[in-house]
């Protein structure tokens, strides 16, 4: 165990793990769980260095059983190429799939490529969900160790940690929180009786990666997986672009082939993480300042509102 922050010089060194040292090493600019860096070669493709925080050395070695588990079922996961949990700095060294991050390039990119991307998506959310489930929800690398007995809980929770960021940032009132609970609470029997099927809870317009002209590359960042309603996820990222301006028919194309229904508890779960969002302005994460203006803010709160609406 180790206090330092894992900085480039330190990536370099864990990077050269591919027998050569590299001559550019750059961190990304997100993260909360981990310190990633890509590191580039003269003679040989680049890599990505995944480094874990002191509190996410669990969540790394959840990344690697997880990656034993999926990508040979066809999970599109980066390949591990060297890996080194009970180092100082516990990490992964992994292929770097050509592209970036779905939600840096989806504004460019046509109706027809977001179509087959979100086609591969939900194979691959397909592919997850016939892996093993053991009654239990929420977040785990493996099923019987998800926390919960119920659905609601979680949502419970995931409310829980909204309300204790909006009370220490003291940027929004716990207005939105409270109604989204009183919605959680009235459909508590619906949300019990959904199944805890498994899914790759974050592959939102974030960590699903593409190149430029929008060919569909992989998926990263597989730590864990959440147990119970695989449209969970189509939520968050409906919530994501919606409050971004993006192109909201991604999800649509996602929705369709997966066979996902648009009802009253979908949207429950969007508003939802259009609170979580509220909840993410005035916070820092791995050292990662999240921006917030009172336009965003006020922004959120007439979004939030308007979804609401639907649900009263």
């Amino acid at each position: 165990m180790t206090t330092d922050v894992p900085n480039s010089a330190i990536a370099g060194n864990l990077a050269a793990a591919v027998g050569r040292s590299p001559i550019k090493v750059r961190r990304f600019g997100t993260g909360s769980h981990h310190y990633v860096f890509q590191a580039t070669f003269e003679d040989r493709a680049p890599v990505v260095v995944r480094i874990a925080a002191e509190h996410s050395r669990s969540a790394m070695a959840g990344a690697l059983r997880l990656s034993h588990r999926l990508r040979p079922r066809g999970v599109p996961l980066p390949e591990i190429i060297a890996e080194e949990l009970t180092h100082p700095f516990s990490h992964l060294v992994l292929e770097r799939l050509p592209g970036t991050d779905l939600g840096d390039v989806i504004r460019r990119l046509s109706s027809s490529s977001l179509e087959i991307i979100a086609a591969r998506v939900a194979q691959a959310q397909r592919i997850t969900a016939k892996t093993a489930s053991d009654g239990r929800y929420g977040y785990a690398v493996d099923p019987q160790n998800a926390p919960r007995e119920r659905w609601s809980e979680v949502l419970e929770d995931n409310l829980t940690r909204s309300r204790k960021r909006i009370a220490a940032a003291k940027l929004f009132s716990q207005d939105a929180v409270d109604a989204v609970g009183r919605l959680v609470s009235a459909a508590r029997a619906q949300l019990d009786a959904l199944p805890p099927i498994p899914f790759l809870h974050d592959t939102t317009t974030k960590n699903v990666i593409v190149t430029p002209v929008g060919s569909f590359s992989g998926i990263v960042d597989v730590d864990d997986l959440c147990f119970g309603d695989p449209r969970y996820v189509v939520a968050l990222t409906l919530a994501s672009l919606t409050v971004s301006g993006g192109p909201i028919h991604y999800v649509d194309a996602w929705m369709r082939p997966a066979d996902h229904r648009d009802d009253r508890i979908f949207r429950l779960y969007v508003v939802l993480f259009i609170v979580d969002f509220m909840s993410e302005h005035g916070q820092a994460f791995n050292g990662n300042l999240l921006p917030s203006s009172a336009d965003d803010r006020n922004g959120l709160l007439r979004i939030f509102a308007e979804h609401l609406q639907h649900l009263d």
